[in-house]
């Protein structure tokens, strides 16, 4: 009967050693998944908004040396060359800007952008330099929307990986405690098998 209740005892241990490696196996799997996500949402933080950043800055150098080029008191023979040249710069960025991931936000303004240029590309070739400072403006506050969109974007990401790595934490936490779980049962069934174990005490000699 004692044997049968050590054995009930040793079952019922093994049940909740699988268990707790069960769990152990789904904790270390959600980890492993939290920890990709928070590597996708680093790289789409470079990517998608780091970099766009520093288009958008590029973007508003070149409108900046436009409006410059049209104000009157800068007037000189090659200003529509230098316009021209500063449109080429902003055109050979268009194609870096469309791969990154836009959201419809930003794709409305963008859109709106590539317009603007494309007036003042028509307006420079008729030289109405008074419109070209106009449209430059307005490209400019395009580009500070689309700033903001970035920044505001970045902030929405930062925060999800911040998330990512809390439940990582959580997890991590859980599986310390399914760890110590296991070194008890661990112990509890080394126990039982020492219990188990008969320990003999021989006889002493005989004096006859």
């Amino acid at each position: 009967m004692k044997d049968l209740n050590n054995l009930n005892k040793k079952t019922k241990a093994a049940a909740i050693l699988i268990l707790v490696t069960i769990l152990l196996l789904i904790s270390n799997y959600f980890i492993g998944r939290n920890s990709q996500k928070t590597n996708e949402t680093i790289k789409a933080i470079y990517n998608d908004r780091l970099m766009v950043s520093h288009y958008i800055f590029q973007y508003n150098n070149a409108i900046h040396q436009i409006k410059a080029e049209s104000v009157p008191i800068n007037s000189h023979p090659e200003r529509q060359k230098e316009v021209t040249n500063h449109l080429q710069s902003i055109s050979s960025l268009h194609p870096k800007y469309l791969s990154t991931v836009l959201t419809p936000e930003e794709k409305q303004q963008f859109k709106k952008f590539q317009t603007q240029c494309t007036e003042i590309k028509i307006h420079n070739q008729n030289k109405d330099w008074g419109k070209i400072i106009q449209l430059s403006q307005q490209s400019l506050n395009t580009l500070k929307i689309l700033a903001q969109i970035q920044i505001d974007e970045g902030k929405t990401e930062l925060t999800t990986a911040n998330t990512l790595h809390s439940g990582n934490q959580i997890f991590a936490q859980f599986e310390i405690g399914l760890f110590i779980i296991l070194a008890c049962l661990s112990f509890y069934l080394l126990i039982l098998k020492k219990m188990k174990v008969k320990i003999k005490i021989p006889e002493g000699p005989s004096l006859n």
